[in-house]
């Protein structure tokens, strides 16, 4: 048969050519169940529609690539197109990002956490361009959630968190805000948390309910606390010289896709973090859970504020010395921006 003859049928009479479909690579810092896993299934939908399956998106699951550190260091370097990790994973990445990981800066109301983290000008504008240093794209945020407090006895003020070896995540935020607030921050992969709090290595730690559930780190403890103090904050980047040099066509479909993620991640934490208090207080009756007054909360309010001028020196100590200065001011100005967008947002309610 002629090559003209086989270029025919190949496009006009039907005769089909096995094409394989474009692969790229989503790693995430959670397991099945979770919100990322939800975030990314949705993804990874739209791409496939929209592609109309010529692109496929596989999704790596936490442990299956490393780390939550890990897996930023192959997205930044090009091995995968995509990863998530919380904002507590990335500062020695992206200093500045430990913003939102500061305590009563965001707040717990899921309607105005959720429009700031996918609208928010600080955040795309003044922020994002700060991880293109490191070679990745900020596409978009998501809020999994109040995070609540785990521990063995009951925590309502500063010095119940004496002697309390509290698990962190790994950047200096979060281990700098438990320290202001009394207790022995123990930064861990959320891999190791559950055998450190069974044999008491650690005495509690922090995370959304949907998230204490999955990972059953209710049966290792006997209180869970709501002290209104931040939600967790996921991001999903991609690799920035890669998104650059796709097509108008394929960056238009992972927008489009981003979009369709925010939304599908949303409902879901709405729902799984309601489901899963449930299945928590049925599971351990005995379990307390415990809602910080006011007063109460004032107290944590007020230690916080120290963690501002903290947040600055981290993202000046981080640069050297001759861009300290402008590092600082940089970092000043996304902070009370970015609380200015939260009271906006609040107002708005």
């Amino acid at each position: 048969m002629s090559k003209l003859m086989t270029a025919l049928l190949t496009l006009g009479l039907g005769l089909s050519v096995n094409v394989q479909a474009e692969t790229w690579k989503f790693a995430s810092e959670e397991d099945k169940k979770d919100v990322q896993d939800a975030y990314a299934k949705e993804f990874a939908r739209v791409i496939k529609e929209e592609s109309d399956g010529d692109i496929k998106v596989r999704i790596y699951y936490y442990g299956q690539l490393g780390t939550e550190n890990d897996i930023v260091e192959l997205a930044a370097k090009g091995t995968i197109q995509f990863v998530s990790v919380g904002t507590g994973h990335l500062g020695s990445y992206v200093p500045e990002v430990q913003a939102i990981s500061l305590p009563y800066v965001m707040g717990t109301n899921e309607k105005v956490v959720h429009k700031v983290l996918t609208g928010s000008k600080t955040i795309y504008q003044d922020l994002a361009p700060k991880f293109e240093k490191v070679n990745l794209k900020l596409l978009s945020m998501m809020s999994e959630g109040e995070m609540a407090w785990g521990a063995n006895k009951p925590i309502r003020s500063p010095k119940d968190f004496n002697n309390q070896k509290i698990r962190t995540f790994t950047s200096t935020i979060p281990v700098e805000t438990y320290k202001a607030f009394g207790a022995t921050p123990t930064p861990l992969s959320w891999g190791e948390v559950y055998g450190s709090l069974q044999l008491k290595t650690i005495d509690g730690m922090v995370n959304p309910v949907y998230f204490i559930y999955n990972a059953k780190w209710h049966e290792v403890q006997d209180y869970l606390m709501f002290p209104g103090q931040q939600p967790y904050v996921g991001t999903f980047s991609t690799n920035s010289k890669w998104y650059n040099g796709l097509s108008t066509e394929k960056q238009a479909m992972i927008q489009k896709a981003t979009k369709a993620a925010d939304k599908a991640a949303y409902n879901y934490q709405l729902k799984i973090n309601t489901d899963n208090m449930a299945k928590i207080r049925q599971e351990r009756p005995d379990l307390q859970v415990i809602t910080l007054t006011a007063e109460e909360r004032a107290r944590f309010k007020e230690l916080s504020k120290g963690l501002h001028q903290t947040y600055y020196d981290v993202v000046a100590n981080a640069y050297d010395s001759a861009d300290q200065a402008s590092a600082r001011a940089g970092a000043k100005k996304i902070l009370t921006s970015l609380i200015s967008e939260v009271e906006a947002a609040t107002a708005a309610q």
